[in-house]
C-alpha cells in the first residue's frame, strides 16, 4: 500500500499543497539541516512548514529504472 505524501492545510485542512520555494538563508540553508521543506495552500494561499520525507528526495541517476 503507498503511504500518500499529501500534507493537508493546518488553516483551512485542504489537501491540495505543493512544495513552495525556499526564500532566504533560513530556509535555504537551516531547514534543510533540519529537513524541513515550505509548502503552500492551493485553496487559502498560506505557507507552512513541514518535515520532508526521504521518498521526497531526488533517485540517484544510477538507481534510476532504464
Amino acid at each position: 500500500m503507498k503511504v500518500s505524501l499529501k500534507r493537508p492545510c493546518p488553516r483551512c485542512h485542504s489537501d491540495e499543497v505543493f512544495r513552495s520555494h525556499r526564500r532566504g538563508a533560513m530556509e535555504k540553508y537551516v531547514l534543510r539541516l533540519v529537513g524541513m521543506r515550505p509548502y503552500r495552500c492551493v485553496n487559502c494561499d498560506a505557507r507552512f512548514y513541514g518535515l520532508s520525507s526521504v521518498t521526497e528526495q531526488p533517485t540517484p541517476p544510477h538507481l534510476k529504472a532504464a
